[in-house]
């Protein structure tokens, strides 16, 4: 079933509206019976149960697309009997599509960082065994999450998302030691030894390593946007030293 949410509110808009119409109609109606002993036109009658349709299919579609986006279990029918337990399930819906838009955002974010990881080169050693080492990690990270199933991501997918992964710390060096402030510079230098190995930290912190256009994921261009910003060359100077590349 191909269900829009956009297409069930405004669906809610309009039979939320048909309802406040039947409602004034029937006032009139029941008065005129209590009255007159007027009876109810066949064309109301045929309002009413055009109205319950109306209201039946919606509540099917609004059951449907909440089943589709969450782990919830199905709400019965029955349990949805008015236009204020609908809209209630709508809201849930709504909920649900956030979250799993949010979700999608920070999976790609961390498919991203590990893509450019994976395109690294050292610029003196091709065949530089700490950066393989690490790659062999990213790689297997990498395919974790592509096939990762279930409502929930998977558990390194934020920390990889929002930087503070360790391999997304590894890359923010390798892409900004030129532009860092000492500070930080030297706490990501040192927690990339800690995580991989002095080689490796040095390698990023002198800015040895960086990006092969030709070992890119061709899902992300090495012009990819990080932290809002796009990625510049690195140059090929270098400082060594405690100290960031000032």
């Amino acid at each position: 079933m191909d269900i829009s949410q956009t297409d069930l509110l405004q669906d809610f808009s309009l039979v939320t509206k048909s309802f406040e119409q039947l409602g004034q109609r029937l006032s009139e109606v029941a008065e005129q019976v209590r009255t007159a002993g007027t009876l109810p036109s066949e064309s109301l009658i045929e309002e009413i149960a055009a109205s319950r349709r109306n209201f039946t299919d919606l509540r099917a579609r609004a059951i449907e697309l909440v089943g589709l986006l969450s782990e919830s279990p199905k709400a019965a029918p029955e349990e949805i009997g008015s236009m204020k337990e609908l809209e209630a399930l709508l809201q849930l819906a709504a909920e649900a599509q956030r979250k799993r838009a949010q979700q999608e955002k920070a999976r790609t974010r961390a498919l991203t960082v590990l893509d450019r990881l994976l395109s690294l080169v050292h610029r003196d050693h091709p065949d530089f065994t700490p950066l393989s080492e690490c790659q062999a990690k990213s790689r297997a990270l990498r395919e974790a999450i592509h096939d990762h199933t279930g409502a929930e991501l998977h558990p390194d997918v934020t920390a990889l998302a929002q930087g503070r992964h360790p391999l997304a710390e590894l890359l923010t060096l390798v892409e900004g030691y030129d532009d860092l402030d000492d500070d930080l510079w030297l706490l990501l230098k040192h927690a990339v030894a800690e995580n991989f190995g002095k080689s490796l930290a040095m390698s990023a912190a002198r800015g040895k390593l960086c990006p092969s256009p030709t070992r890119m994921n061709p899902e992300h261009s090495p012009d990819e946007l990080r932290n809002g910003a796009k990625v510049t060359a690195l140059p090929a100077a270098f400082t060594d030293g405690e100290s960031g590349p000032r």
